[in-house]
């Protein structure tokens, strides 16, 4: 008996990076505990998307053949399953998911630096991924933190100098768009008190989040309308992985 709290510690431990990840994270967590989803996840293997690594270590990501297997669970293709919701490269489908926050991409003038780039690629981790459909997307990692974001405007893999500038979309309130905005903005600041995200908030959205998945894969037309889930209390407005 006096090794058991040693031993709960060591699980708790193994469980620690929990702490920071956000609702979409949580959703892979459940995601790839189901047992249907690795079945299927185990039929595709890693030949079907190219990796490759670019300067200041950003990794890049762009399926070789079609993703409609993992559409049908709401991802843009299938990560690996062994690992969890910080290391993962997942990606949820932009187009039953439209991220609420996004970057803008434009031309730098001559000269001119990129604040954000420059930040981002010295305090964390990037991953950068082009869709079947020609959509970039860009996962950004660091303090424990993952955050989703789709690009809008110019490539980034442009060979032109570019600038990048953060957009908002889906809510009209200020309040929200100041807290979308804060939130992703934890990915550098390790001083930043962590969101109040406790199983009363996380657990009951990330098992609903897995259910709604799981309920689209049985919809003939392969796609459940976001009105659809909110009627159904899978969702509220506005929920899901687009958040963050």
């Amino acid at each position: 008996m006096s090794n058991c709290p040693v031993l709960l510690q060591s699980v708790l431990d193994r469980y620690d990076y929990t702490r920071t990840l956000s609702r979409s994270r949580w959703a892979w967590e459940f995601l790839r505990r189901n047992e249907e989803f690795l079945a299927e996840a185990a039929l595709h293997g890693p030949d079907e998307v190219s990796v490759r690594t670019a300067c200041h270590g950003i990794t890049l990501i762009r399926p070789r053949t079609d993703q409609m297997a993992a559409e049908r669970w709401g991802l843009a293709f299938f990560p690996d399953p062994r690992h969890d919701g910080f290391v993962a490269n997942a990606f949820w489908s932009s187009a039953l998911f439209p991220r609420q926050v996004q970057v803008q991409v434009s031309p730098a003038g001559p000269g001119e630096a990129c604040p954000i780039y420059e930040r981002t690629v010295k305090q964390c981790g990037i991953v950068h991924l082009v869709d079947t459909a020609g959509r970039e997307h860009i996962l950004v990692k660091g303090n424990g933190h993952v955050v989703q974001v789709q690009c809008t405007g110019m490539s980034m893999l442009s060979p032109e100098p570019v600038r990048l500038g953060f957009l908002i979309r889906g809510t009209a309130n200020f309040a929200s768009r100041w807290r979308m905005l804060d939130e992703a903005q934890r990915v550098y600041d390790a001083s930043q008190p962590e969101p109040r995200r406790g199983p009363g908030r996380v657990l009951p959205f990330a098992m609903r989040w897995s259910r709604m998945i799981a309920k689209r894969r049985d919809c003939p037309s392969g796609k459940l309308p976001i009105s659809f889930m909110a009627r159904r209390g899978w969702m509220k407005p506005g929920q899901g992985p687009a958040g963050r």
